[in-house]
């Protein structure tokens, strides 16, 4: 937060002197009915977020003087300083309020200097006052409130830990926890994640300390680490959170982001849901066995939600996606069309009864068009997108109805439809330029389509999906050296993109070279996406082309179990086939052509094994 200083002091104008008289007048007959020589304590609203300061009160001295009676000299000041203020000569009015805050210890008059400083964007200025008021009214909770506020706002790590220790001490004891549970979100706006992460430390050590310590504590401590990208200090803190309260919802949703970096911590989410099932944890742990590929597993996790909260819409929503991605297309459409009704009758509710957030109904539609689209019915799915776009406007939705007329043959219709989509945000240029690639690789057009990705690189130099897809498509065309130095080139800009690391593996152990080195890429892929059923798949290839066929059933069985993906079901059919499994190898085949008959990896392994699936 930059601020600029505040205006310096300047003499009065003449019309300022004018309305200092008046001020006068006005100010004796006030004081006549005063019968108080001290300022009355009044109750405040909270304080003004410091990253974005609300603009001065229009008659703020009212507030100030609202049930309390002062002496002619204070109330001539006070009034003063707000004439000052409205000539716009913050610098006079906020060093008076200052003065006399000071001088009377009273939250009210530093509260006013604070926000004075604020309106004027004066950082510096605001954390003295609030300093002064934290001095003068330790005991003060708003305070150590504002002072941290201002901290934040400037970025000041290393001064906040005392006035934030404050601001919870002074909170009643059942508060306590709650206000500690919050401080890595409210400390998210700094840039430096490992510094908040070391004033959440210093705020919380009281709590911590003796073991097993506060679990919110332990838990916030825990949030803070895995934020600054410290998975290791997160684990560890996570299991003094987890001994210290096991049944605490933080410790559980705290596993459940930390299954990517250690997959043992979905034993805690598993006791938890054993003890207490709770809708907001299972619906957390369904949307990251999504994200890890885990699509069987969080099926089952969103059937049991949806028996709790039968009309949980976005969970319908999101079960509808995962069972058509297991091809399970009947039971998606059931959920699909669950999701549409919930949409539609939220739609037609009176607004003021709507207490969900908004459905996109759109996207029931979408996914209706998909199930259409891979039961082979292309005038429905088309039906069904015209239906999610009538105005032919959404980059997505008009981005699926080109591929569904690539898939028809119409190629050059398709092209010409992504092109016309109008741009509304700066990234729709290149999600138009991949989704058209996308058309020429479906098409078998590779060459074509490295061309486009390659131009597009000189107005995206730095796009790490955009060079993964360049790599992928130069591994195709058996380009190796360059899909190689793309690879490294996003690993360079990406030191965490799993999928990097994975096909630069994958592609040495297809190959058969540089084994090793395979080894390390892989592992590393799997270090930062534990249970990836295809970085599994990639480690149990790299197990057979070792010479290893036992430790590679053992991985690619588990990548199996996780995805019944046709490639997959190549290499786990082709290691059962070299064992002399081959009944079992031929009806693992036989999945994956049903669920992917034209992939290409699974027909060529077929072919050269010369079975009969």
């Amino acid at each position: 937060m930059h601020l600029r200083p505040l205006a310096r002091l300047t003499a009065p104008s003449p019309a300022l002197a004018r309305l200092t008289q008046f001020a006068v007048v006005a100010a004796c007959l006030l004081i006549a009915q005063a019968s108080m020589h001290g300022l009355a304590h009044a109750q405040t609203p909270p304080p003004p977020e410091a990253s974005a300061p609300a603009a001065a009160p229009a008659s703020p001295s009212a507030k100030v003087i609202n049930n309390s009676a002062m002496d002619a000299e204070l109330f001539y000041q006070i009034l003063l300083s707000e004439l000052h203020l409205r000539q716009n000569d913050p610098g006079y009015a906020y060093q008076v309020y200052l003065e006399v805050a000071r001088q009377h210890r009273h939250s009210q008059l530093f509260q006013r200097s604070v926000e004075i400083a604020l309106s004027a964007r004066a950082g510096e200025q605001a954390l003295a006052a609030a300093r002064s008021w934290h001095t003068a009214l330790p005991q003060d909770r708003q305070a150590s409130e504002y002072t941290a506020q201002i901290l934040m706002a400037l970025g000041r790590s290393s001064d906040l830990a005392e006035p934030l220790k404050s601001l919870i001490t002074l909170a009643p004891q059942p508060q306590q926890a709650q206000i500690i549970a919050t401080l890595p979100r409210s400390l998210s706006r700094l840039s430096d994640r490992k510094a908040a992460a070391t004033v959440v430390d210093d705020v919380t050590e009281s709590w911590r300390t003796p073991l097993p310590g506060l679990a919110e504590a332990w838990a916030a401590s825990s949030e803070a680490w895995l934020g600054a990208g410290d998975p290791a200090k997160a684990l560890e803190r996570l299991r003094r959170a987890h001994t210290a309260n096991p049944h605490l919802l933080n410790v559980g949703l705290l596993a459940i982001d930390l299954m990517a970096h250690d997959p043992t911590t979905e034993t805690i989410v598993k006791q938890q849901l054993a003890r207490q099932d709770t809708a907001v944890l299972r619906l957390a742990y369904a949307r990251k066995l999504v994200t890890l590929q885990r699509l069987a597993d969080a099926a089952i996790q969103l059937d049991a939600i949806l028996v709790q909260q039968p009309d949980n819409a976005l969970a319908w929503l999101t079960l509808g996606a995962v069972r058509t991605e297991l091809k399970q297309l009947d039971a998606a459409e059931q959920a699909i069309r669950r999701f549409i009704a919930l949409a539609t009758a939220q739609d037609a509710a009176p607004k003021d009864d709507v207490t969900a957030q908004p459905l996109d109904i759109s996207q029931g539609y979408l996914r209706m068009a998909q199930i259409s689209e891979l039961r082979k019915q292309p005038a429905q799915s088309d039906e069904w997108l015209r239906k999610a776009d009538p105005s032919n406007e959404k980059l997505s939705i008009q981005i699926a109805r080109a591929r569904l007329m690539g898939s028809q043959g119409k190629l050059a219709e398709a092209r010409a439809l992504i092109r016309a989509v109008p741009e509304t945000e700066p990234r729709d240029a290149l999600l138009k330029i991949n989704a058209e690639a996308q058309l020429l690789r479906d098409s078998r057009q590779l060459e074509a389509a490295a061309k486009l990705l390659a131009e597009a690189s000189q107005r995206f130099p730095d796009d790490s999906e955009l060079l993964y897809d360049r790599a992928m498509l130069a591994d195709a065309l058996k380009h190796y050296a360059e899909s190689e130095a793309l690879l490294r080139q996003v690993i360079a800009l990406r030191p965490d993109h799993p999928h990097a690391y994975n096909a630069l593996g994958y592609s040495l152990t297809d190959r058969g070279i540089r084994l090793d080195e395979a080894r390390t890429l892989i592992q590393k892929a799997l270090s930062l996406r534990p249970g990836d059923p295809f970085i599994t798949d990639s480690l149990g290839w790299l197990e057979f082309r070792a010479g290893k066929p036992e430790e590679a059933l053992k991985w690619l069985r588990q990548a199996y179990a996780g995805r019944a993906d046709s490639e997959i079901a190549a290499h786990l059919g082709e290691v059962l086939w070299s064992m002399g499994q081959r009944d079992e190898a031929l009806r693992i085949w036989r999945e994956g052509l049903n669920h992917d008959p034209g992939n290409d990896t699974l027909q060529s392994t077929i072919k050269r094994l010369q079975a009969q699936p």
